[in-house]
Protein backbone atom coordinates (compact mmCIF):
# COMPACT_ATOMS: atom_id res chain seq x y z
CA UNK A 1 0.00 0.00 0.00
CA UNK A 2 1.31 3.43 -0.95
CA UNK A 3 1.71 5.91 1.65
CA UNK A 4 -0.27 9.57 0.58
CA UNK A 5 1.47 11.80 2.96
CA UNK A 6 -1.34 14.85 1.27
CA UNK A 7 -4.32 12.53 3.06
CA UNK A 8 -2.66 11.47 6.01
CA UNK A 9 -1.64 15.30 6.88
CA UNK A 10 -5.25 16.71 6.37
CA UNK A 11 -6.21 13.88 8.73
CA UNK A 12 -4.31 14.98 11.36
CA UNK A 13 -5.44 18.45 10.55
CA UNK A 14 -9.26 17.54 10.72
CA UNK A 15 -8.36 15.81 14.10
CA UNK A 16 -7.63 19.21 15.16
CA UNK A 17 -9.84 21.61 13.42
CA UNK A 18 -12.81 19.79 12.20
CA UNK A 19 -16.83 20.87 11.68
CA UNK A 20 -19.58 19.10 13.55
CA UNK A 21 -20.03 16.89 11.16
CA UNK A 22 -16.68 15.41 10.42
CA UNK A 23 -16.23 14.58 14.37
CA UNK A 24 -19.88 12.57 13.86
CA UNK A 25 -18.87 10.73 11.01
CA UNK A 26 -15.15 10.25 12.63
CA UNK A 27 -17.13 9.25 15.98
CA UNK A 28 -19.12 6.87 13.92
CA UNK A 29 -15.69 5.61 11.87
CA UNK A 30 -14.16 4.92 15.42
CA UNK A 31 -16.95 2.86 16.43
CA UNK A 32 -16.80 0.37 13.51
CA UNK A 33 -13.08 0.29 14.50
CA UNK A 34 -13.32 -0.61 17.85
CA UNK A 35 -14.93 -4.10 16.79
CA UNK A 36 -12.93 -4.76 14.10
CA UNK A 37 -10.64 -7.97 14.48
CA UNK A 38 -8.01 -6.33 13.08
CA UNK A 39 -7.75 -3.32 15.08
CA UNK A 40 -4.62 -3.16 17.13
CA UNK A 41 -3.95 -1.93 20.88
CA UNK A 42 -0.42 -0.78 21.25
CA UNK A 43 -1.35 0.33 24.95
CA UNK A 44 -3.70 -1.37 26.39
CA UNK A 45 -6.86 0.62 27.37
CA UNK A 46 -5.18 3.72 25.51
CA UNK A 47 -8.05 4.74 22.65
CA UNK A 48 -5.31 6.91 21.21
CA UNK A 49 -2.76 4.15 21.23
CA UNK A 50 -4.86 1.92 18.74
CA UNK A 51 -4.03 1.24 14.34
CA UNK A 52 -5.33 -0.09 11.81
CA UNK A 53 -3.42 -3.76 11.81
CA UNK A 54 -4.40 -4.00 8.15
CA UNK A 55 -3.02 -0.40 7.08
CA UNK A 56 -1.07 0.60 10.02
CA UNK A 57 -2.88 3.97 10.86
CA UNK A 58 -3.33 5.41 13.92
CA UNK A 59 -7.21 5.22 14.38
CA UNK A 60 -7.32 8.72 15.93
CA UNK A 61 -6.44 10.01 12.83
CA UNK A 62 -7.27 7.64 10.57
CA UNK A 63 -11.25 8.26 11.17
CA UNK A 64 -10.68 11.94 9.80
CA UNK A 65 -9.87 10.99 6.40
CA UNK A 66 -11.28 13.07 3.90
CA UNK A 67 -11.60 9.85 1.46
CA UNK A 68 -14.56 7.86 1.33
CA UNK A 69 -15.51 4.40 -0.25
CA UNK A 70 -15.91 6.44 -3.59
CA UNK A 71 -12.12 7.41 -3.77
CA UNK A 72 -9.54 5.41 -6.06
CA UNK A 73 -7.68 3.87 -2.52
CA UNK A 74 -11.01 4.30 -0.40
CA UNK A 75 -10.82 4.99 3.05
CA UNK A 76 -11.08 1.74 5.29
CA UNK A 77 -8.94 -0.74 3.79
CA UNK A 78 -11.77 -3.50 4.33
CA UNK A 79 -14.34 -1.14 3.39
CA UNK A 80 -16.38 -1.31 6.34
CA UNK A 81 -17.13 2.50 6.71
CA UNK A 82 -19.32 2.60 3.23
CA UNK A 83 -22.53 3.04 5.38
CA UNK A 84 -21.42 5.45 7.22
CA UNK A 85 -20.03 7.40 5.12
CA UNK A 86 -22.42 7.10 2.72
CA UNK A 87 -25.04 8.82 5.05
CA UNK A 88 -22.66 11.63 5.60
CA UNK A 89 -22.44 12.23 1.83
CA UNK A 90 -26.22 12.48 1.56
CA UNK A 91 -26.32 14.94 4.64
CA UNK A 92 -23.94 16.84 2.73
CA UNK A 93 -25.46 16.51 -0.32
CA UNK A 94 -22.87 14.95 -2.13
CA UNK A 95 -25.04 12.06 -2.97
CA UNK A 96 -28.73 12.66 -4.48
CA UNK A 97 -31.09 9.53 -3.04
CA UNK A 98 -33.80 10.08 -5.57
CA UNK A 99 -34.02 12.35 -8.99
CA UNK A 100 -36.20 15.09 -6.89
CA UNK A 101 -33.54 16.18 -5.41
CA UNK A 102 -31.78 17.43 -7.90
CA UNK A 103 -32.91 19.04 -11.02
CA UNK A 104 -30.63 19.86 -14.26
CA UNK A 105 -32.27 22.28 -16.49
Amino acid sequence: MKIDIKEIVGAWYNKIKHTPEQKELADKRFEICSTCTYKKEILKGKNWTLKCGKCGCLLSAKVYTEKTHLDKNGSCPLHKWKEAETEYMIKKGHIFTSKSDKTII
